[in-house]
């Protein structure tokens, strides 16, 4: 999905601003054979409240960091590609009429922007499907369309200006999901094109699920809980048997590798098997308030879309994001949904330099893979 207002450039550079764990990827995307290369990656921690919701509230931090990032990484590229999501975001399905591109274009803007909505709004959609009407058996098109308020975009763009970056592009995560996850093999054994799946992906403040039925997301739900708080209390539970480390709030903003970063428990060495955090009970209180609310959300989700959509039952569930990191997390997910977890650990579209892993970087490849 490209903005207008951002340009018709291509870039090789993306940057994940969705939360307070920046992604960094430099790769490219093959047209002809449709794999994403990813040469360099990076995650750069920040404060929780860095990036609000989509929204860079610590401007300054924000900033610091990333250049300490790009410069670490020898990134050389001057242009961006920036993907994100937030409450701002407004999503629509719908089905309209067969008409010329400009007529549709008006009558998308007439149905996205007709629900009392005063903002200016960028607004992008894609066709993605055809119907017959029930009535008139008159052709239509499925079309999803996206809208991103203009301020957003105008952020963004002084957000790259003030690092130095030319914006070539603004892509939403729902829409680069939607393009990785078109084909391929997950797990060098689940094909996508004839599955009906789950992806969850697992941030510190949000959680998002994605229902892909046959390579197509019909469903997707942003939730406002994450698994911030179980690292939290893992790392109280650290200085209180007194391995904590008085690290500045300035010197977090600027990790980027994990030994640069060891006030900080690494998030793969926090077990969350239920019979492990049973023996820490301020950490099991807050790995089940987690579990809690995440089965519920998988749950009526998964229900929810095989009753509107009537999809085939969902046969695998997959974890990305910061959070698929915790030990065991797929295994206890799987004890309490009674159904196949597992991370996503490849994906056949792409490949990466040695030691990539790839659950972190997801919305940065499919941010690579340009459509116009």
């Amino acid at each position: 999905m490209d903005f207008s207002s951002f340009g018709k450039a291509s870039s090789e550079f993306v940057i994940d601003c969705s939360s307070s764990d920046l992604k960094l990827a430099v790769g490219s995307y093959n047209r002809k054979t449709g794999l994403v290369l990813l040469d360099k990656v990076g995650v750069v921690p920040l404060e929780n409240d860095a990036i609000n919701d989509g929204a860079i509230a610590d401007s300054f931090g924000v900033v610091m960091a990333l250049k300490h990032a790009i410069a670490r990484l020898d990134i050389k590229n001057r242009g961006a590609i920036v993907t994100t999501e937030g409450a701002f975001m407004h999503t629509r399905d719908l089905e309209l009429p067969k008409a010329k591109a400009e007529q549709l274009k008006d009558m998308v803007k007439y149905e996205v922007m007709g629900q009392g909505n005063n903002r200016e709004m960028t607004i992008d959609y894609i066709i993605y499907g055809t119907a017959l009407d029930e009535e008139t058996n008159a052709p239509k098109y499925k079309i999803r369309a996206t809208a991103v308020p203009v301020d957003t975009i105008a952020e963004y763009r002084e957000f790259l200006k003030n690092m130095d970056l030319t914006p070539i592009a603004l892509d939403v995560n729902p829409n680069a999901i939607r393009k990785l996850f078109s084909s391929g093999i997950i797990n060098g054994n689940v094909n996508i094109s004839q599955s009906t799946l789950l992806l969850v992906e697992l941030a510190g403040a949000t959680t998002t699920v994605t229902v892909l039925d046959k390579g197509f997301p019909v469903l997707s739900r942003r939730l406002a809980f994450g698994h911030a708080n179980i690292r939290q209390v893992a790392e109280s539970v650290k200085k209180m048997q007194g391995g904590g480390d008085n690290q500045s709030s300035l010197a977090r903003r600027l990790n980027i590798t994990k030994s640069d970063a060891e006030s900080l428990i690494p998030i793969e060495d926090i077990d969350v098997w239920h019979e492990t955090v049973a023996e820490i009970p301020s950490l099991q209180s807050a790995v089940n308030a987690y579990f809690k609310s995440l089965v519920e959300t998988v749950n009526r989700t998964a229900q929810f879309s095989i009753s509107k959509f009537h999809i085939d039952s969902i046969s695998t569930c997959f974890l990305y994001g910061s959070g698929a990191g915790y030990k065991k997390i797929d295994k206890e997910l799987s004890r309490q949904l009674g159904t196949q977890v597992e991370i996503l650990n490849t994906l056949s579209t792409v490949a990466g330099p040695k030691d990539f892993m790839l659950p972190q970087f997801v919305n940065c490849c499919g941010a690579l893979i340009r459509e116009d």
